[in-house]
Parts: C-alpha cells; sequence; structure tokens
C-alpha cells in the first residue's frame, strides 16, 4: 500500500502518552531544552506542544484523516506517521477502507519524542519567490480543471485526479488550491502532491498554489521540489488572453494574508503591488482570483488581512474568486459591496464533517440555500453522504472538483462529484 494512504491514530497515540504522564512530560522538557537556552521561549516551547496535542484531541476522528488547524500538530503528525513507517512498519493496520492506520499501542513514542520535537519545535521559511511582472498568454480558448484542499491521497481525491485526467473534453490547465496534509513536508509533497498529480500531455499547465499546510513545514518541499516539478517559478501565477485575466496569490506564506511588513518594514511578498499593476494593465478584462485561502465565508473564519490589503478599489475589480481552506463547496451570490463571485471549493479530498442543515441529513446530493448575512453573501451549500470514505461517509460531506470553460468573453462553470458526475447544470460565471 503506498504511503499516501496512511494515517495517524490520535487516540492510539494519546493513549500511548497517557500510559506514562511523567515521562511525557520530560521528553518535552528535554526537547524544548535542547531547542532554546531561553528559559522564557523553552517555556513557550511546551505550552505549544500541549496546545498541538488539545488541538489534535479536538479535531479526533477515529478512522478517517483529521488534522488541527496547527503548525506545531500537522508537523508532528507527519513525524510520527513516517517514523511509524520507517522503523515499525508492523505499527501500520490496514482498516475497513483500505486507510492505513499507525497505532502507537506497542511503540516507544515516548522514546521518539524528544527527537521528534527537536525537529518540529521550530521551522524556517523558505525564501520568498517573486513572481512574473507581466502574465502568460493563453488561448481565448481555454478549459480549467480546479481541486483544493485535495493532498491527502485519500478518499476523493485520487477518484479526482482519475476523473480530470480521464476527462474526454480535455483540458488546458489545471490547477490546485493548496493543502498537502499533514504539514506538507518533503515526503508528503512528493506521494501526496507530486506522484499523483493528474497526468496531462504536452502544453497542459498544472500548477498548484500554497495552502497553510505546505507552509507549515516551511514550504520547503512545496517551493523546492513541487513548483519545479510543475515548472511553475512561483507561488503566484498570472494567465490572460484576450478577454480574462486570471491570477493565482499566495494567501499561505503569511497565514491567511497576503502582504505584512516585517520587523525592519519591508514588505514580504509584495503581492498588492504586483496584483495591482496587472489589473492596471489588464484594460476591460475581466479579473478571476484564485487563492487557498477565503476572503469571506458564510460558515468559517472571515479573511479581514487579505480584504483590508486589497482595499475596496481593487476588490470591486474582481470579477470572480475561486478559493479552498473550507472543506465544503459554496457558491456565492455577488458580493453587494464588491460586486464579485465568491467560489469555495476546498472540497477536494480532506473529510469534514456535515453541518446539520435543519436537523437533516439525507444521502442524496442536495444544495441548501443560505440567505446572506453581515459577513458574506447569500449562497449555496452543497451537502450530501460522501461517497468515498468507506466508513460511515454519511458523516462527512461530498468530496469534488470545478471546471471553467472559456470562450472569448464568456466562461461556464461545472461542478462535479470526486467521480465526475454533474451536480450542476453548467452556468455563466
Amino acid at each position: 500500500m503506498p504511503a499516501q494512504t496512511v494515517i495517524l491514530d490520535f487516540s492510539s497515540l494519546d493513549a500511548a502518552l497517557g500510559k506514562q504522564p511523567g515521562r511525557a512530560e520530560e521528553a518535552v522538557q528535554d526537547a524544548a531544552a535542547i531547542v532554546s537556552g531561553d528559559p522564557v521561549e523553552r517555556a513557550q516551547l511546551v505550552a505549544s506542544y500541549n496546545t498541538a496535542i488539545g488541538k489534535l484531541r479536538e479535531e479526533n476522528k477515529p478512522g478517517v484523516m483529521s488534522s488541527a488547524e496547527n503548525a506545531l500538530a500537522s508537523r508532528l503528525q507527519s513525524y510520527l506517521v513516517e517514523r511509524a513507517i520507517e522503523e515499525a512498519p508492523g505499527a501500520v493496520q490496514p482498516t475497513p477502507g483500505q486507510v492505513l492506520e499507525v497505532k502507537f499501542d506497542d511503540l516507544d513514542i515516548l522514546g521518539w519524542l524528544p527527537t521528534g520535537l527537536k525537529t518540529v519545535f521550530k521551522t524556517k521559511p523558505h525564501a520568498w519567490l517573486p513572481p512574473a511582472p507581466t502574465p502568460q498568454a493563453i488561448g481565448d480558448k481555454f478549459r480549467v480543471a480546479l481541486f483544493s484542499d485535495w493532498g491527502t491521497g485519500l478518499y476523493g481525491a485520487p477518484h479526482i485526479a482519475n476523473a480530470i485526467q480521464n476527462d474526454t473534453t480535455g483540458f488546458n490547465m489545471m490547477m490546485h488550491l493548496g493543502d498537502t496534509y499533514y504539514s506538507g513536508g518533503d515526503k508528503e509533497i512528493k506521494t501526496r502532491l507530486m506522484d499523483v498529480f493528474p497526468k496531462a500531455g504536452t502544453g497542459v499547465i498544472r500548477c498548484a498554489l500554497n495552502g497553510n499546510h505546505e507552509m507549515y513545514s516551511g514550504g520547503n518541499g512545496y517551493f523546492s521540489a513541487a513548483l519545479p516539478f510543475l515548472n511553475q517559478a512561483s507561488s503566484c501565477v498570472a494567465y490572460q488572453n484576450m478577454h480574462w485575466l486570471l491570477v493565482g496569490l499566495d494567501t499561505s506564506y503569511i497565514d491567511h494574508n497576503l502582504d505584512e511588513p516585517d520587523k525592519k518594514g519591508a514588505n514580504k511578498t509584495n503581492q498588492v503591488a504586483w496584483l495591482k499593476k496587472l489589473v492596471e494593465s489588464a484594460d476591460n478584462r475581466k479579473v478571476i482570483l484564485f487563492s487557498h485561502h477565503q476572503p469571506f465565508s458564510q460558515l468559517d473564519k472571515q479573511g479581514p488581512k487579505i480584504i483590508a490589503a486589497m482595499g475596496d478599489a481593487l476588490l470591486q475589480r474582481i470579477h470572480a474568486w475561486f478559493f479552498g481552506h473550507e472543506h465544503r463547496c459554496v457558491i456565492y451570490q455577488a458580493h453587494d459591496k464588491y460586486g464579485l463571485r465568491g467560489r469555495c471549493i476546498g472540497h477536494g479530498g480532506f473529510p469534514e464533517f456535515r453541518t446539520r442543515f435543519n436537523g437533516a441529513a439525507p444521502d442524496a446530493y442536495r444544495w441548501i440555500t443560505l440567505p446572506k448575512n453581515d459577513k458574506a453573501p447569500g449562497a449555496d451549500v452543497l451537502d450530501g453522504a460522501n461517497k468515498f470514505i468507506e466508513d460511515d461517509g454519511a458523516r462527512y460531506s461530498p468530496h469534488g472538483y470545478v471546471t471553467l470553460r472559456f470562450d472569448g468573453n464568456e466562461c461556464l462553470e461545472d461542478y462535479f462529484d470526486a467521480a465526475g458526475e454533474r451536480l450542476r447544470d453548467s452556468s455563466a460565471l
């Protein structure tokens, strides 16, 4: 069974750590002391470990992949899974859904912990790679496959890859909007992103945006391996034809943000200035943005730093914005203030518990309409049982992907489940 199908069983890990709590605490303290000679920083490292374990406990989903929105927790998951595969392959046990779980009951997890924490307590971000100043030319007839939060190697993710690469109409571009789990480590980038990225013929653009899970490891695997593999020079991309400007942003290098001055006052990425120049040169072309994080949401956190960094004038030039991060499919109505059409497509492969709409949870796919509120426009949310999770898929929301068909000044969007079943009639974007 390939490595990308291995997940961490947190319940087993929690039980193993709980057998000798004193030894576990000592291991954490020892690792913190090796990493830092500053007692204040050591205390902060210990606190960050306790927070990470608490986050994993909160997010635990027995039998399926679970991960917290916490950098240390994600790096720890990556380390423990890799260590188990390398040194104790017998601890990786098959489950009914062909998912392999690391079981820690008989492992010397407390012996592994100090070494692991020394490597995962801190990480240094990869150097920023500035984008090209001008967009790459694309055809006026152009078809794009979009998928996000897909880097699990599990559940709907391999089905999406098969559906895209076997599509008889074909694509001119395939774009992942970010997140390779658990922490975008080197091996995870290889097995859960590069090795399984949809295959394509010569001339097809394949690209991947940066996600917060890629940056949890510092982004090293993403920047140093994935980008060269995809012939992609930067985590920001831009493409243009006679009618459309397509721009992919990096909202993860600075988490859920675009530009933020460093301690010396220098701008870290200069993305907003880059985007403004692209838009100013776009004449009357319609602009579509792609990013990992959401600018707004009906069901999750907002993106106030992204919105503030861009400003009203620039936002009002955006025709549509596709993003992930939330593991749902949500089609927003036009924004009251900016006019842009938001699209959340983070349902590419991570198992997300379903939202109980009015208490009902039928298995069949359906679209739930939510009225606008003071944070986000009205929206249609895809609901239904996940057909690609073997163990109680009715508890999890659907997996799928989106396609865009450009023909002159027209763009049609199409929504599919992970196996390529159409979920909605084609509509003009």
